[in-house]
Formats: C-alpha cells, structure tokens, sequence
C-alpha cells in the first residue's frame, strides 16, 4: 500500500483513527513497510502541495522553482509554463491576469 493520510483534528482522535485504520489493514491482509511510513506528523507533503495544521500550501520546490524559471523567450516555453503554473492558480495571486497576458502573448507573431 503507498501513500494513506489519517487527518485528525486532536491527537486522540488521530490516535483512535490510526488503530482504527491499521485494524482494517490487519482484516484485509493488506501490507506496507511501516519504515516508509510517519506517523503523527503536523504536515505532510502530497500532490504537490504541503498540507497540515489547517492549511494547504505550496512546496518551498516548487516555489524556487517558479522564482528561477527562466525568461520566455518562446511560444513553447509560455505553454509550459502555463501548465506548470495552472496547477498552483489557487496560491498566486492575480493569477487569472497573469495568464491572461500571457496567453495573448503566445498568439504574437513576434515578440519585442
């Protein structure tokens, strides 16, 4: 088995809710190697973004990422770097802007 989250408001409740999950896993004879595994952590990393302590933010990677990206130069890099960002629109602010001029952009013939 990879990759399970047991969100939990107390540490009681996650406790009970770990018990719980781990019974279900000794029912059905299903198997992970508990060295791959943490258990009780604040925040976890998943899906690209790092999520914990009543928050969903974004992975520090991928910020530095976006902060080194180099100048575009071309259609191409526009369009991937619209993918690259699309994902993260919810944690960038005036991000429909943004991509706005940046999808009129790819539509010049040329670039100045």
């Amino acid at each position: 088995m990879d990759d399970f989250v047991i969100p939990a408001k107390t540490k009681e409740k996650l406790e009970e809710q770990t018990i719980r999950f781990l019974k279900i896993v000794e029912k059905h004879n299903l198997c992970f190697k508990r060295s791959k595994y943490n258990f009780n952590m604040e925040e976890i990393p998943i899906l690209g973004v790092v999520v914990g302590r009543g928050q969903v933010k974004m992975e520090q990677e991928k910020i530095k990422a976006i902060k080194k990206w180099k100048t575009l130069t071309k259609v191409k890099n526009v369009e991937s770097f619209l993918r690259f960002a699309n994902f993260y629109q919810h944690f960038i602010q005036n991000f429909s802007h943004t991509a706005k001029l940046l999808n009129e952009l790819k539509g010049k013939k040329e670039w100045k």
